[in-house]
């Protein structure tokens, strides 16, 4: 990744005191959608890093099986 987790949390913390300082109201349901969407697109990051869905997943899960590092399925 470009930048670490930390960097990204401390700008969108500094956009949300700015916004607060400055008085500018965001509806409730823009900010409910709006987490709504970040936890949704988390869950999705996390079952696609987490599987073996990819082409690259699939070797991946061939060599951990053939190093006798992960169990197949009927084991």
């Amino acid at each position: 990744m470009m930048f670490d987790t930390g960097s990204i949390a401390r700008f969108f913390g500094l956009i949300a005191a700015l916004l607060a300082y400055f008085g500018v109201n965001v509806p409730e349901d823009v900010t409910e959608a709006f987490t709504s969407l970040v936890v949704a697109a988390l869950a999705v990051y996390a079952a696609w890093k987490n599987n073996y869905i990819s082409k690259k997943g699939h070797e991946q899960k061939k060599v951990l099986e053939e190093a006798g590092l992960k169990k197949g399925e009927n084991e």
